[in-house]
């Protein structure tokens, strides 16, 4: 019997060494951390965020069995999610642009001896001692990757890269197929018509308010989005072509006119010229821009349906079809965003709007049942800033797009002696399928299952996927 348990942690001990030789070759330095298993053997999934190797000489630091993990930053002693009594750790890093994934053991809290303090990285006086429960192994599933989209919040981190700005509104149930749209249930004094657009009375006074708004912002928002608006003559529906951004001629001219002048992208061939997204004269097209605003915390995002007036070599005239207008929508903080769905930030405003009553119940879990399974139809507008060697990584998306999503889980979370709902989980429903012809508004829905996933937030995974990688290699060369 003796025997045996002694073979048996031989076994294990050669093992643990040969997957820290492999982990130390890897030159993993940090890691995306979750604990998977708490200390009484509970499964769990309780993110923690990036956390660091302990290194000395510039090598991993081992000793025996066992790596040393740094605190997590972002956390004070007393919160660390785990504390060193057989807590189980899924750690996820890159290497060679392909990401790798190890569970390791917390076998104790450790306080270093100055003598050892002298040579290691990061320098910390307390660290966590843990062993491997598995090999490493290569994880080419990303889909399941979270990037947090708020400082502070948990996951993969791609800020200040990418990052939405969200506005939600409730959807009453139903009413997803082509005869039927489903109702959407405004904000109380939503007005997507801006007051100082409705003192506009000519094309002039709104071409001049689009050109003051442009010219308040930075230069990098100083451009317009645009959409081109298609009639699919074999289906009857109504499509939406992406056709990118533009910058926006003659913003400090001072005869505006009633028209705006947007730079073209040259055709170099009539095959170019041809093609789906090259413009001519009479397309109607979806003008998109944004009115920053430092005062309210959040930009106001506008869209203008016009029509090509004339297409130049050089340049594309637009005359204005109609009134600007602003999104619509409770504007929401955005914690996290995945493949199939997102984590938005709960606050007692939006619960009055989804519960749909002037008092809330006192008990979370009360107001928690009543909002789950509530579909709310969320707004995105994608916010990047790629620079230089990075922008191969950019989304190729929209400046907005809508997905109808479910509420399938909450938070509740005790703050000043006080339970409350934190956060909210949507997961992505149903996307759109048809639009009105006329106000070009969403008409009809179409699911997404599990072989198929939006087709936006499928591009924006594959590129920050890559930017991720990219990221974690530049941090993995030595200075």
């Amino acid at each position: 019997m003796l025997a045996k348990i002694f073979k048996k942690n031989g076994r294990r001990s050669v093992a643990s060494q040969s997957v820290l030789h492999r982990l130390a070759k890897f030159d993993a330095r940090y890691a995306e951390c979750t604990v998977v298993r708490s200390a009484d053997g509970k499964k769990i999934q309780d993110e923690v965020g990036p956390v660091s190797f302990y290194r000395r000489e510039n090598r991993l630091f081992t000793r025996g069995q066992s790596l040393y993990l740094a605190p997590p930053e972002g956390f004070r002693p007393d919160e660390v999610p785990f504390s060193g009594r057989g807590e189980v750790l899924n750690l996820r890093f890159y290497h060679g642009s392909i990401p790798y994934s190890l569970d390791c053991q917390v076998v104790q809290r450790v306080r270093f001896s100055e003598r050892l303090l002298g040579g290691l990285e990061p320098r910390g006086p307390v660290g966590y001692k843990l062993t491997p429960v598995n090999d490493v192994e290569r994880n080419e599933n990303r889909r399941a990757l979270r990037f947090s989209n708020a400082r502070g919040a948990k996951g993969t981190r791609v800020l200040p890269y990418f990052r939405f700005d969200l506005f939600v509104e409730l959807v009453r149930q139903g009413g997803l197929r082509h005869e039927t749209s489903p109702e959407v249930v405004p904000y109380p004094g939503d007005d997507p018509v801006p007051g100082e657009v409705k003192a506009c009375e000519s094309p002039e006074e709104l071409v001049r308010f689009f050109h003051c708004m442009l010219l308040a912002n930075p230069p990098h928002l100083q451009q317009v989005h645009l959409t081109k608006i298609l009639s699919n003559s074999k289906t009857g529906t109504t499509e939406f072509l992406d056709l990118g951004y533009r910058p926006v001629l003659g913003l400090k001219g001072e005869k505006k006119g009633s028209q705006i002048h947007v730079r073209s992208l040259v055709a170099s061939s009539r095959k170019e010229k041809m093609a789906p997204k090259s413009l001519r004269d009479g397309d109607l097209v979806v003008v998109r821009f944004v009115g920053r605003c430092l005062i309210d915390g959040m930009d106001t995002h506008y869209s203008w349906v016009c029509r090509v007036f004339k297409r130049g070599l050089e340049v594309v005239v637009f005359r204005p079809r109609g009134k600007i207008t602003r999104q619509t929508g409770l504007a929401v903080t955005l914690r996290d965003f995945s493949l199939s769905g997102v984590r938005i930030q709960n606050n007692p405003l939006l619960e009055t709007y989804l519960v749909g009553e002037d008092e809330i119940p006192d008990d979370p879990e009360v107001v928690l049942k009543r909002l789950e399974e509530t579909r709310i139809l969320l707004h995105f507008h994608p916010r990047m800033h790629f620079p230089n060697e990075l922008r191969i990584y950019r989304p190729h998306v929209p400046a907005a797009f809508s997905i109808l999503g479910e509420i399938v889980r909450g938070r509740i979370e005790t703050r000043k002696d006080k339970d409350t709902i934190s956060d909210l989980g949507i997961a992505f429903r149903y996307d759109p399928a048809d639009y009105d012809g006329d106000q070009f508004e969403i008409t009809a829905w179409e699911p997404l299952r599990n072989l198929r996933e939006n087709v936006e937030f499928k591009e924006i995974n594959r590129a920050l996927n890559g930017l991720v990688a990219c990221l974690e290699m530049n941090k993995a060369r030595p200075k």
